[in-house]
């Protein structure tokens, strides 16, 4: 019998039921130094990160429960395009933060597809709407998680390395090193929220941190707590039935206001960013002939293809300011300055070279607790200066 008779006579009979709703549940991690934390610390739009690998939790929704079907990890070169493509399908993607950082910062190095954004759904950018206020407070994946699933995070808020964000400031409070979590954690995370406020068609968020200032301390108590029922309305776009909000105007709000969430502030520097994505660039020529100099000289592997989202990941690696100068000359065919070529000649090295990059990072990480390991560190860091002389050389 075949497939389409067999429907036939399930219907007949009674059998059969709606097809399953295919989701795919989305976590992005990002490099190290790429989001700049603390205070005193000019930060970084979404723009100027760097995607580092992504974990992906594929499942089906029956209408009453979540079946997991698989889960993946994009790791390795080029995760940002290996992201783009590993969404590409008919499923409704979900994600916290996808909207609002996850793929603006994919945008800058590689073409991000209007079908993805018409099937995607940002949980960060849904809570924020719903709680109705100016900020995101309480909406973070950490507090979310909390009081909808009574069940903490497995991988810390911050990374230990911003001190600034801490109560009381400096080293005390500091939070745990965020480790090395599997993305797929907090995918799996992302889902069991989901399929939490689909069910109980309600949605609570935490409260805010305490204001901390620099003559009273804790001076000032975060927003509360609080939690909302669900519309059908909400219900029908979290289960991609009705358009996304934030989804259908993504790109003019980044582009125009350099934000995803309304109400919010304008930030300059985010929208000028994105007014250079990949797809509005001409091929980075002047970062390809850097990239040969270093290969000719040795300093990049003779077997390392560059193609044209290694070369503006290697601009991502810049600060945001410098990341854009580089674009804007880019787009109207001006030349590098010499400080420019220099900075981003280093950050071609560490591209093609993760291992020794990963090794560095490790040992910085260790140093902080051995004596022996902050004896590596310094090594490194003398061989990190003598290979950073050889790069500058090259381009002289």
């Amino acid at each position: 019998m075949g497939k389409a008779s067999r429907r036939r006579r399930e219907h007949r009979l009674g059998q059969s039921g709606p097809r399953p709703l295919a989701l795919t549940f989305c976590d992005v991690d990002f490099e190290r130094g790429s989001r700049a934390h603390g205070r005193g610390v000019e930060p970084a739009p979404p723009e100027g990160w760097v995607i580092g690998r992504a974990g992906l939790v594929h499942a089906e929704w029956s209408g009453e429960e979540l079946r997991i079907t698989g889960d993946e990890l994009v790791d390795g070169s080029r995760p940002a395009s290996r992201l783009i493509n590993a969404l590409h399908g008919k499923q409704l993607v979900i994600g916290h933060g996808i909207l609002t950082a996850d793929l603006r910062a994919a945008a800058m190095v590689t073409g991000v597809p209007d079908s993805l954004l018409k099937r995607t759904i940002d949980m960060l950018a849904f809570a924020h709407r719903i709680r109705g206020k100016r900020y995101p407070a309480g909406c973070g994946l950490s507090a979310l998680a909390k009081a909808n699933l009574r069940d903490p995070r497995t991988k810390p808020a911050y990374p230990s390395s911003a001190p600034g964000l801490r109560p009381g400031g400096g080293m005390h409070g500091m939070s745990p090193d965020r480790g090395d979590n599997d993305p797929r954690e907090d995918a799996l995370l992302v889902a069991r929220l989901w399929q939490t406020v689909i069910t109980t068609r309600a949605l609570a968020w935490g409260a805010g941190s305490p204001s901390w200032t620099h003559y009273h301390g804790n001076t000032r108590p975060g927003a509360p707590a609080g939690a909302a029922a669900l519309s059908d309305d909400n219900i029908a776009e979290l289960t991609g039935q009705q358009p996304h909000t934030e989804a259908v105007e993504w790109a003019q709000r980044v582009r125009e206001e350099g934000r995803v969430m309304r109400p919010t502030d304008f930030d300059y520097l985010a929208s000028r960013l994105a007014l250079h994505w990949a797809k509005d660039l001409p091929a980075p020529q002047q970062v390809c002939e850097l990239a040969d100099t270093l290969q000719e000289a040795g300093q990049i592997p003779a077997d390392r293809h560059l193609g044209t989202e290694d070369l503006l990941t290697a601009i991502q690696c810049l600060g945001p300011r410098q990341n854009l100068d580089v674009r804007e000359r880019l787009l109207s065919d001006r030349r590098l300055t010499k400080l420019l070529r220099e900075n981003l000649s280093i950050r071609l090295w560490e591209i093609t070279h993760p291992e020794w990059m990963k090794l560095f990072w490790e040992t910085r990480k260790l140093a902080r607790t051995t004596a022996t390991d902050e004896l590596r560190l310094s090594h490194l860091k003398l061989e990190q200066r003598k290979i950073r002389g050889r790069v500058l050389d090259v381009i002289e």
